[in-house]
């Protein structure tokens, strides 16, 4: 088996529709399964992949009768896994081409990436200006952060940026970031023997950045794959709301450095969060968006 692919639903039906129609239309030249693990969805979603399973004797689903969420999920379906390859696929990312195989081939010819991803488009294939990478949130990048130096491309590479935007890395060559977004997450099966999946301890974000510190510290590179692109509609168990992405980015930092960073500098990064919630509650009242203001505000009380 070269791959296998590991996609957590909930009550997202449609889209996951789409996501399973584009992996079986695009993806040749590869011998592949996918696991579809289901949290429990109450939309339908259930006799649609029933459905799919009549379909498409590669397909396996794993229904859940409870929602274990992101970290969970994937790491059930990784335990039935064949591939010599596993890819962490969201519900709402969607193949228009053959990006497994462009992956695969990629992997093959750098051996010392451990894990690696590719560009990832708005529904409409445009680039955005933040790319789903970045590099490890040291204090001296979560400052940058913080104070928005990050936007400033004179001075952002100075602080190694928590999130990468395309003004420093064009998404039409390689490179090689710290941390990828697990909505579209290429990794060897030795890796995962070696590392483990993700840490069952969160729910929801800020997996991807811990399992990327593992593999790094493992002693493997990630990767960015210039060479295909993947739709990532996002957030659509949310509806479109930026509230979970936000209150989680900041509940994951905290975790991350719990983990790994106890004490001083743990102590150190609670402040530069504090500081960067006010920051950008005051940025978005003066932007006359207070919803956007009132997220910031619950973040300051993680």
């Amino acid at each position: 088996m070269d791959v296998s692919v590991i996609i957590v639903s909930y009550n997202s039906r449609e889209v996951l529709k789409r996501c399973l129609d584009a992996v079986f239309d695009f993806t040749t030249g590869l011998d592949f399964e996918v696991i579809v693990v289901d949290n429990a969805s109450t939309d339908g979603a259930i006799g649609v992949l029933k459905d799919y399973e009549k379909k498409h004797s590669n397909l396996k689903v794993v229904y859940s009768r409870e929602n274990l969420g992101f970290s969970k999920g994937n790491n059930l379906g990784l335990r039935q896994a064949k591939g010599k390859y596993f890819v962490f696929l969201n519900n709402d990312a969607i193949l228009i081409e053959n990006s497994l195989k462009k992956m695969v081939d990629w992997m093959e010819a750098h051996h010392n990436i451990g894990a690696s991803s590719c560009l990832l488009v708005d529904n409409d294939q445009k680039i955005s200006p933040i790319m789903s990478a970045g590099f490890f949130p040291g204090l001296r990048s979560l400052f940058g952060w913080a104070f928005f130096f990050d936007d400033l491309p004179a001075v952002a590479k100075l602080f190694k940026p928590f999130h990468i935007h395309t003004q420093l890395y064009k998404p039409d060559q390689e490179f090689f970031p710290d941390w990828i977004s697990g909505s579209f997450l290429f990794i060897r099966r030795e890796v995962v023997e070696k590392v483990g999946g993700f840490d069952e301890a969160l729910f929801m974000y800020g997996e991807d950045l811990d399992l990327c510190f593992r593999i790094a510290k493992a002693g493997w590179k990630i990767g960015y794959n210039p060479a295909t692109k993947v739709i990532h509609i996002g957030q659509v168990a949310q509806e479109g709301a930026p509230r979970g992405y936000i209150l989680g980015e900041f509940s994951g930092l905290k975790f991350f450095y719990a983990k790994h960073f106890p004490g001083v500098r743990q102590t150190v990064l609670d402040l530069i969060l504090d500081i960067a919630a006010l920051l950008r509650v005051v940025f978005w009242l003066v932007r006359l968006k207070p919803q956007r203001a009132k997220i910031y505000l619950e973040a300051l009380f993680i």
